[in-house]
């Protein structure tokens, strides 16, 4: 689990105070491990801990299971976590109900929270591993925050990826890899595990999306063949596929039109690379590899004012990646 995340969890411990249990109770209940560590419990909850007969624990632990979700790196997570095996030795499906009944809820940050804790105490534990899968990806759907969904994403695809190693046998992970891989533009990755898919789901629904799906990636892998060929330094080779869908609705995504650019710059086709490179770049006008292609092509060409003018972009980009 990265810590991408934790930052979107820091402003929950603000909930929280930190009690020490009384050095006879860790004594008796021989928690030596407890000694001198504080305990974590809501604020609210400080006046109910004290009933006829003694401390509630219930709150402790869930304090316990919080804060090691908002924040695994704490001082003293590692005693927590003995604690929670301490006191219940299937703390980790416990805690994994309570996230799942969470984001059934829509408490999503909370359900994530918890799961993070269970992930913690038992790292691939794949009941965990999967439902926190689905409440991150339920987070950034919900989502229109930029930095956000790309944090979000990117925890999805780590744990998609332990996932296929781990349970090979669950099919939806699978199928949620497809889109991953779909989303990053990798459409024979994406391929590749929506057949996985199809081979082992009995999932009527899915398996009737998926075939529509794989259906849709025939022309998407051959556009990713081609600058594949084109990343090698094969220019012809990719060319002679990318060329076939210049006139298509696929040169609205700016990766197309950047890769042929690239394949006109390295073969000398300096104005057949300007007109597309103009189109990658109003797609991604931040890309400094697009910038990078303008400031040849212009330069090629012997257009000195647009060649400073991305020039001067581009140096701007670069600078503000250091």
């Amino acid at each position: 689990m990265s810590e991408r995340l934790d930052k979107y969890f820091f402003g929950y411990l603000d909930e929280y105070i930190f009690l020490e249990l009384m050095p006879e109770y860790v004594k008796r209940e021989h928690l030596d491990f407890m000694r001198n560590v504080p305990m974590p419990v809501k604020k609210e909850q400080v006046e109910t801990l004290v009933e006829d007969k003694g401390i509630d624990f219930k709150h402790f632990t869930l304090g316990m299971i919080n804060i090691i979700g908002i924040n695994p790196s704490f001082q003293f997570a590692p005693q927590y976590i003995n604690f929670l095996n301490y006191v219940n030795k299937d703390i980790v499906n416990a805690i994994v109900l309570v996230g799942i009944e969470q984001a059934k809820n829509g408490e999503l940050e909370r359900a994530c929270i918890s799961l993070r804790a269970a992930l913690e105490i038992a790292p691939e534990d794949q009941d965990a591993l999967f439902n926190y899968m689905l409440v991150c990806r339920n987070i950034y759907d919900d989502s229109d925050d930029v930095d956000r969904i790309k944090d979000f994403k990117e925890e999805v695809f780590e744990v998609l990826l332990k996932l296929e190693v781990l349970a090979p046998h669950i099919d939806m992970v699978n199928y949620y890899l497809g889109f991953a891989y779909l989303n990053a533009g990798k459409y024979m990755e994406a391929n590749k595990q929506w057949e996985c898919f199809m081979e082992i789901s009995k999932l009527e629904n899915e398996r009737k999306e998926i075939a529509d799906r794989l259906e849709e990636l025939k022309e998407p892998m051959l556009i990713e063949q081609g600058y594949t060929e084109i990343v090698n330094g094969n220019y012809q080779a990719g060319l002679a596929i990318l060329e076939n869908y210049k006139d298509t609705e696929h040169m609205n995504w700016w990766p197309l039109p950047y890769y042929l650019g690239m394949a006109y710059n390295r073969t000398e086709r300096f104005e057949d690379a300007l007109g597309v490179l103009k189109k990658a770049f109003h797609g991604n006008p931040s890309s400094g590899e697009i910038l990078a292609e303008l400031v040849m092509a212009n330069q090629a060409l012997g257009d000195e004012v647009n060649t400073e003018k991305y020039r001067k972009k581009l140096d701007i980009i670069r600078e503000s990646a250091k």
